[in-house]
Formats: C-alpha cells, structure tokens, sequence
C-alpha cells in the first residue's frame, strides 16, 4: 500500500511540476533592429535641416549648393532630399516628392549641387532632387 500512495504522489508531483522540467526563461529581445534605433528621429526627406547627420538619407542640401539655379541673396532654403541621376531625371525626384505626399509632385527635378556633402565639402557633379517647388522643404526669404 505503501509503494501504491508513493508512487501516486510522485506521479501527481510530476505532472504539477512538468515533468522535472523547468519552464524556459523568456528574454525581451529589442523588437527593431539597431540600425532602425539609429535611424529614429533624423528627418524625413522633403524636411528642412542643416546638416548632411539630421537627415535619414544623409543628404542636407541648401540653395546656396545649387547657385545660379537660385540665387542665395534672395532665397534662403534647405531640405533633406536624395541624389538623382542628371538634369533629365525629373522622373525619380517626381516619384519621390509624390511618395512624399507633395502638394504639388510633379514640380519637383533633378539639378546640380556642388558642395552639398558635409564630409566633403570639394565634392562636385553632383545632382539631387530640388522638392522646394514641389511644396517640401524649409523656405526662409531673405529681406
């Protein structure tokens, strides 16, 4: 009667307890990666900025880098925008400024810049998306 009563109690202890084993311990892994992490809270293209680092595409271009397509004695203007291929690829910066939700997307073109990386300011032939006539961007008049 014994080994019965005994034998039932460590039948019942297991079955509570799982067997002998312990449940496996849960670890909270960070649900974003760390590049995302990196990334959160630099500004979106089509926002104004000052430096190549506050943009996610790391691109800060001002009007002053694209001299002679605007003038920086009357216009003062910058925006967190992309490179795009040369001056007949309007195509990509429209694609662009319309994912962006311009108001007027299809203003938006491709034009030359020079100077427009912070990490090197020589840097010449290069061309970006202009989205300041597609409605994005910081647009500050000079007086």
């Amino acid at each position: 009667m014994r080994n019965i009563l005994a034998l039932a109690v460590t039948v019942s202890s297991l079955a509570l307890m799982g067997c002998g084993g312990k449940a496996p311990e849960t670890t909270s892994e960070p649900t974003t990666p760390e590049t995302a992490e990196q990334t959160q809270g630099l500004k979106a293209n089509g926002k104004g900025c000052t430096a190549d680092t506050e943009c996610a595409s790391g691109l800060c271009w001002e009007v002053s880098n694209s001299y002679g397509t605007y003038d920086p004695s009357t216009i003062s203007a910058d925006s967190c925008t992309e490179e795009c291929a040369g001056l007949t690829d309007h195509a990509s910066c429209r694609a662009l400024a319309a994912s962006l939700n311009a108001p007027y997307p299809n203003s938006a073109r491709c034009i030359p810049a020079d100077a427009v990386y912070d990490n090197d300011p020589y840097e010449h032939h290069v061309f970006i998306c202009d989205l300041l006539p597609a409605g994005l961007g910081a647009v500050h008049w000079v007086e």
